[in-house]
């Protein structure tokens, strides 16, 4: 079974919404604080050479396929395979390779019990 690892942009007020932008009032805040903290891309480093797969929801996706694939600071991600769940999304950005829908915790259930490394 596969392990599932939650990471997260969270201030210490408690501000998940937008971190890189959006309709949030706060939305970009981690392009105020994160971007210059040198521990903070040590840890994204981290985390992208021990993923083997990323699960994102559809409102992440979202605002990550435009982004991410410019970012050279988090190629690995481009290369990983990336499993957006949602009910509601009808076409994925092609220019983000490598991401399937999965369309119900059921096949989010699937995904966990096969072989690899971490999500």
């Amino acid at each position: 079974m596969r392990e599932i690892v939650v990471t997260e942009f969270i201030s210490l007020d408690g501000v998940i919404d937008s971190p890189g932008g959006g309709q949030h009032p706060h939305g970009g805040w981690t392009f105020k604080f994160f971007y210059k903290q040198k521990t903070a891309y040590e840890i994204k480093g981290r985390e992208q050479q021990q993923a083997a797969a990323l699960l994102l929801g559809r409102r992440t996706y979202t605002e990550f396929a435009p982004v991410w694939p410019s970012m050279d600071e988090f190629a690995r991600y481009n290369l990983l395979p990336k499993y957006v769940v949602s009910t509601t999304l009808q076409q994925l950005d092609p220019g983000w390779a490598h991401t399937a829908v999965l369309r119900s915790l059921a096949e989010v259930a699937e995904l966990r019990a096969g072989y690899g490394g971490p999500i």
